[in-house]
């Protein structure tokens, strides 16, 4: 599917956002040190993710078009934002080693649901209801705060 020009750089951070939900996963699958998954857990939300979901919310959902988007679409995508942040609260009170590894499962698995459903139909919705002089807006404000994602780590407790 051909992506506006306008959204290319959120869907480059969904691109990243895929290689560290599969990092997790197989850091878990190769019983990776806790600490250091929940390191990268952390930095990834912290300078890749929240600020990603605050350009979603502050740049596309809240512009006065963003009504246009069905509301299941919207609801869906704050609903999620939301679920993350009480994931990374749950993360931020476990007792137990085992517990990590659930909540970073369950972590790997909603940021790779969540980047598909954004890609295959809130974009879409966007990109089909908002008119081309906003998409261009949207691009603009996009273009001057897009943030690479996490590329390089170490350690790469993924392969081990």
């Amino acid at each position: 599917m051909k992506r506006s020009k306008y959204l290319v750089p959120l869907s480059w951070e969904h691109h990243g956002a895929l290689v560290n939900a599969n990092r997790i996963k197989l850091g878990v699958e190769k019983k990776a040190a806790s600490n250091e998954i929940l390191q990268f857990v952390r930095y990834i939300w912290e300078h890749d993710l929240l600020p990603h979901f605050k350009r979603e919310e502050n740049i596309i959902l809240n512009h006065g078009e963003a009504n246009r988007i069905p509301k299941a679409i919207r609801e869906r995508t704050i609903k999620e934002h939301k679920e993350f942040i009480d994931l990374m609260e749950q993360i931020g009170q476990v007792q137990k080693e085992e517990q990590y590894r659930e909540l970073f499962q369950q972590f790997s698995r909603l940021l790779i649901a969540h980047v598909r459903f954004e890609e295959n139909e809130f974009f879409p919705a966007v990109e089909n209801e908002f008119l081309p002089e906003t998409l261009r807006e949207i691009g603009e404000k996009l273009k001057d705060r897009h943030v690479p994602a996490c590329i390089t780590w170490q350690p790469p407790f993924w392969k081990k």
